[in-house]
């Protein structure tokens, strides 16, 4: 029996989970617990495979069979027990049902479903094709403009049937003449439907309408008026037109219409009662010839339409305002506000070659017949333009290179598009682009399409200009604002007109949507996203971004009494702002609930009432409670590793000189792209830079899609457009950029560490060379489990074998064959220094360095994996299952295996992520490695540690979103702390003072 937990607390007791040694932890309820630790410690295996897994299996095992099959199912963690637990919500980095395009930051936190409520109610709709006011009409309203007409008003009652051609037609007036109806009006004239003439012969549209009723306004015709109107809204669709000749009191029959409706002569000008617009006249011919009397249309429509146009609209629904949904999304580009586009830069990667060179490279793909007209299109266009074709793209005129991608529709040129066989055809050049354009939408090849598909970029939708929705849906305004305009504000704007509407009378009927909308946005600038626009595609967020926008939702809710466990929600977070997360957290915490953060920021430490820290080591090493208590006891622990840190008495160092710049600059000018403001931004050759700014003042802009992707272009060949810009300077100085970023190393699981750094190779053909192995004959695809012939055929090479549960969710068990090791036995018999194949992908880092130390190609790559502080990862371990920091420190070490030339540029993309102190330490003693051996180095960091020893720090800001984009300082360390603007400076000078 085990002993009752104290009530305040949740006891954790044994927990065995990867690496944790049986520890028991108690975690008060209603506070903020903190759990620290270095990298691989333990401290997601406590967290999240052991606190939210039980919490989770819990909640699962308590819903029916039925409900249970629908959700995802875990394995239950190794843990004596869990007592105190309360139900666990867990709020990770990334979450992979949301990668989704369509997905956004306003769709995540119920904003849009708020906001789609309000437009439609209260939002004032207008025709997109004239700006006329949409107004609902009913078959009452339309009788009585009618019955206003003066009295002896004749009238000819028509209902708009179709306009097509003339073979649709004649089926129509045969229809109609079935119904009894004996006269049409066909384009503007009165007919009978017996009548052979209808039209003229060789009329492409004919616009028919039929002859309802004719009546002579007085009080008894009341009756009469609204059968007839009904029957010709019945044949029209809810459309219908009054004839009103001018003959009858033209003057006063003119204004009585004037004042009740719309009167329109077709292809004139509608007016909207009661303008003071004068409606055109026309005249017809009737029946026999005879000349009609002139007369005015007066349009008459039943449900939504506009009072000029006359078109008629929808009723407006919520749906109208969802860019998922084929009532509201733009018909071009499907809702996504972006279409695949050839990019010139792409159609044209190396500008360097001449156009008979193959400077417009997709005209070189493709069979060869193709390929050879092209070439013969490109000949005759050289001779006729003229151009010379030997010229390389670059020294080209503007006027050439414009005419060869766009075209001349003015002027003719004489092809011969195919043999010499063929005629000469005399026809415009359309360009490249748009033959392209054509090739990609007819082609009946699905390869072609595939490699045309590489010169293609998304680009904003030109029907709807990236606002995603139909033109319909954007003409309705909510106090002058359209939907789409309010959808791509940034946080703080929006909150500002949500505000607006709380003060609006008009929307009191409407109060709890306006105030749920108003609630989340206030929520959203609470935890520090004030920047992000409501339509910022959720899958580009950062990993602490897009915990913060789903701690907002959370906030939303009101829950009380809930566990919550966050994952590292500091991430991308600046120093200026944390106050802002904290105060976040802190208010999880007073209302109820029990906040558990994994988390290795100082400040949020600090602000724990209870800070839990395992240790002392990564992997095997770590996985013990080395600390339990306050922060402020932490900081005089000799136990902890973190305490010492949050003294201050020990600190991350510069073991490297700091160098001025003398090899000149790397330089951005007329930097333009989404907010920032056209600065330059120089970059020192052969130094460690650090750019830094708030959250959203355009850091990632600036380096990576502007920098990043113009290096990579020109020195990688890689496919990626820069953003806007004038011109980048000294990228010459470089042989290839390295971009280092916290992207997966692999999407399946049989990607692992071993294969990213070409390790699994060296392996293989290392127990190749056993002496069992040549015996047999086995090659080194022999210990590949993903080769038939070594690997276990049972499984296939996965070492687990998928059960599928009718009622339930697949299980995944270790394979029965092989017991999980993925090889057969006889690939297992063959061994290194004891251990087989298998052994070795299971072992840690540090201990295959001491098996492999007298290998010198495997211990050089297994010293990288090290010295970038992933001593305690597996080999062989599912790249799944590591986290951004530990793929970004993988993708860093590939890189250090390599040997260093001292010409490459390397970007970094905030690498501290998930990193202790102690992993920074080792972290920047490498990066000041890279820039010593002569290679530069541009990080975008927030971590004050990594900002203080920088060559070179370039702020940008002063804040985030619009108030962002500038160049607030750069130039060495010390003068941004004196820099006014700088908000990164301020936060320094707090540390250096400490």
């Amino acid at each position: 029996m085990t002993s009752a937990p104290e009530n305040n607390y949740i006891e954790i007791k044994g927990a065995r989970v990867h690496n944790l040694k049986n520890i028991d932890v108690k975690i008060p309820r209603g506070k903020l617990t903190v759990i620290t630790g270095l990298s691989g410690s333990g401290k997601s295996s406590l967290a999240f495979d052991t606190l939210y897994a039980e919490g989770y299996r819990k909640y699962i095992d308590s819903l029916s069979v039925g409900a249970r099959s629908l959700l995802e199912q875990m394995e239950k963690p190794d843990v004596d027990y869990i007592h105190g637990l309360t139900p666990v919500i867990a709020i990770e980095q990334r979450q992979d049902a949301l990668t989704n395009p369509r997905t956004t930051v306003a769709s995540t936190t119920e904003i849009l479903d708020y906001a789609r409520l309000l437009w439609p109610i209260a939002g004032e709709p207008r025709c997109p094709k004239d700006g006329g006011k949409i107004e609902k009409r009913t078959l009452d309203d339309e009788v009585d403009a009618l019955m206003k007409l003066p009295e002896g008003t004749r009238v000819i009652l028509c209902a708009d049937i179709i306009t097509a051609k003339p073979s649709i037609v004649r089926e129509e007036v045969a229809r109609l003449e079935q119904k009894g109806f004996s006269r049409v009006r066909v384009d503007g004239r009165i007919r009978e439907t017996s009548e052979s003439d209808l039209w003229p012969p060789k009329a492409k549209q004919v616009q028919l309408q039929v002859v309802v009723d004719r009546i002579v306004i007085a009080p008894d015709q009341k009756s009469r008026v609204a059968d007839s109107l009904e029957i010709a809204f019945k044949e029209g669709q809810d459309k219908a037109v009054a004839l009103i000749e001018k003959e009858s009191s033209p003057s006063q029959g003119a204004v009585a219409a004037k004042e009740s409706g719309t009167v329109k002569d077709r292809g004139g000008t509608g007016a909207e009662f009661p303008n003071k617009q004068h409606p055109s006249q026309r005249e017809g011919q009737g029946v026999g010839g005879v000349t009609e009397p002139k007369y005015k249309e007066m349009q008459l429509r039943q449900s939504f339409s506009c009072g000029l146009c006359g078109t008629l609209y929808p009723p407006l629904l919520p749906q109208h305002f969802s860019y998922n949904r084929p009532e509201g999304a733009c018909p071009a580009c499907l809702g996504l506000g972006k279409a695949l586009e050839f990019a010139p830069e792409l159609v044209v990667p190396d500008p360097s070659k001449s156009v008979r060179g193959g400077a417009i490279k997709p005209w070189r793909v493709g069979p060869k017949r193709i390929i050879i007209r092209h070439s013969s299109i490109l000949k005759q266009l050289a001779e006729q333009y003229p151009f010379d074709p030997e010229t390389s793209w670059q020294e080209l005129p503007e006027e050439v290179r414009h005419f060869l991608l766009y075209g001349d529709k003015e002027r003719v040129f004489e092809l011969r598009t195919w043999s010499k066989k063929h005629p000469l055809e005399e026809r415009p050049f359309e360009g490249v682009l748009a033959a392209l354009d054509y090739s990609f939408i007819h082609t009946s090849s699905e390869w072609l399409k595939v490699r045309l598909m590489g010169f293609q970029i998304a680009k904003t939708c030109k029907v709807c200009e990236g606002r995603r929705l139909n033109p319909y849906s954007l003409a309705v305004k909510l106090n002058g604002l359209d939907f789409a305009s309010f959808i791509q504000m940034p946080v703080v704007k929006a909150h500002e007109f949500a505000e607006t509407l709380l003060k609006d009378s008009k929307l009191s009927k409407l109060s709890d949507a306006v105030n749920g909308l108003e609630q989340r946005l206030r929520f959203l600038r609470e935890t520090g996203l004030g920047y992000l626009t409501l339509d910022r595609e959720y899958v580009s967020l950062s990993g602490g971004e897009s915990q913060r926008v789903r701690l907002a939702g959370q906030l939303g809710m009101g829950l009380v009494g809930v566990t919550y466990v966050l994952d590292e929600p500091s991430i991308g977070l600046h120093p200026h702002d944390n106050g802002k997360l904290l105060g976040v957290l802190q208010k999880l915490r007073d209302i109820g609930n029990s906040v558990v953060v994994v988390e290795h920021d100082e400040s949020t430490m600090m602000a724990a009432d209870h800070l839990i820290e395992l240790g002392p080591g990564a992997g095997h090493q770590g996985g013990y409670l080395i600390f339990e208590g306050s922060p402020q006891e932490a900081a005089k622990s000799k136990a902890s590793i973190s305490g010492p840190f949050l003294s201050g008495e020990v600190r991350v160092t510069k073991n490297a000189q700091t160098i001025p710049p003398t090899r000149g600059f790397l330089k951005v000018i007329g930097a333009a792209h989404n907010n920032l403001k056209h600065i330059d931004a120089g970059f020192p050759i052969g130094l460690l830079t650090v750019v830094t700014g708030v959250s959203g003042s355009g850091k990632s802009t600036l380096v990576n899609d502007i920098l990043g992707n113009a290096a990579a272009l020109k020195l990688n060949g890689a496919k990626t457009i820069p953003g806007a810009h004038k011109s980048i300077q000294g990228l010459n100085e470089f042989r290839s950029v390295i971009r280092v970023d916290q992207e997966p190393i692999g999407k399946s699981p049989r990607s692992n560490p071993a294969t990213y750094i070409k390790l699994f190779d060296l392996l293989r053909k290392l127990f190749a060379q056993t002496p069992l192995a040549r015996v047999r004959g086995y090659t080194a695809s022999r210990f590949s489990f993903n080769i038939r012939g070594g690997r276990c055929e049972r499984c296939g090479g996965d070492g687990v074998i998928r059960l599928e549960m009718h009622f339930l969710s697949d299980v995944y068990v270790p394979c029965p064959s092989c017991g999980g090791k993925r090889y057969n036995r006889e690939t297992l018999e063959a061994k290194f220094s004891g251990v087989n194949i298998a052994e070795v992908l299971d072992m840690p880092v540090d201990d295959a360095c001491e098996l492999f130390k007298r290998q010198p190609p495997i211990i050089s790559k297994l010293d990288t994996l090290k010295a970038v502080g992933l001593g305690y990862v597996k080999l062989g371990q599912p790249a799944t299952t590591l986290s951004g920091g530990e793929a970004q420190r993988i993708k860093l070490s590939l890189e250090l295996s390599r040997k260093q030339s001292g010409e490459s540029l390397y970007i970094l993309d905030e690498p501290t992520t998930g990193l202790h102190w102690m992993d920074t330490q080792k972290l920047m003693d490498l990066l000041f490695r890279l820039r010593d051996a002569g290679n530069t180095v541009i990080i975008i960091e927030h971590d004050l540690n990594v900002i203080r020893l920088a060559d070179w720090v370039i702020d940008l800001g002063p804040g985030g979103g619009d108030e962002g984009g500038n160049v607030v300082y750069a130039g060495p360390l010390k003068g941004m702390i004196s820099a006014a603007q700088s908000l990164t400076g301020q936060e320094l000078a707090k540390t250096l003072k400490v």
